[in-house]
């Protein structure tokens, strides 16, 4: 009994692997796992070949770098002495834009001030040119007495007669 309980256990298993590695091998067929696996070994040498070709470019990259750093002191000084000519050339470019601006600056403040003066001499003619009317007027109604006064309206409405008469 222990013999056919273990040769059915065996035969079981057996039957068990083969289902396993059939599952496996039609799996295998059905997703293509050869061309996958054959892509990814293509993907890791394309990978290979393009880090080789960096590595070779960042070789050249750096030869030339190692020739330039040669002349860094030369370059250095030529990109100093040429900003420094820059430098001074903007310098003066701002001092004389600054000193017409000035000139500029001064001829507006003097229109202003000419401005200012005309208008606050005719604002002060005004006062005066006010001011001596009032006093002629008061000196003239001073000097007015009523019978002047009168004679004044009588010949202002003689005089307005007189107009009316010749437009009618």
């Amino acid at each position: 009994m222990q013999t056919s309980l273990f040769e059915s256990i065996l035969k079981t298993n057996i039957i068990n692997f083969i289902i396993v590695i059939s599952t496996l091998v039609w799996i295998f067929k059905k997703a293509n796992l050869g061309a996958l696996i054959q892509k990814l070994a293509e993907d890791i040498r394309l990978s290979v070949e393009k880090s080789s070709t960096n590595a070779q470019s960042a070789i050249s990259e750096y030869k030339s770098t190692k020739k330039s750093v040669k002349d860094t002191p030369k370059l250095q000084e030529e990109i100093l002495s040429q900003a420094k000519s820059n430098a001074q050339n903007i310098k003066e470019k701002i001092k004389q834009k600054t000193l017409l601006e000035k000139n500029e600056l001064i001829k507006n403040i003097e229109k202003i001030i000419l401005n200012q003066q005309e208008k606050y001499k005719k604002l002060t003619l005004d006062e005066v040119y006010k001011a001596s009317i009032d006093i002629a007027k008061e000196e003239v109604q001073k000097r007015l007495d009523n019978e002047t006064h009168q004679k004044i309206i009588q010949k202002s409405i003689e005089e307005l007669d007189k107009i009316e008469g010749s437009i009618s």
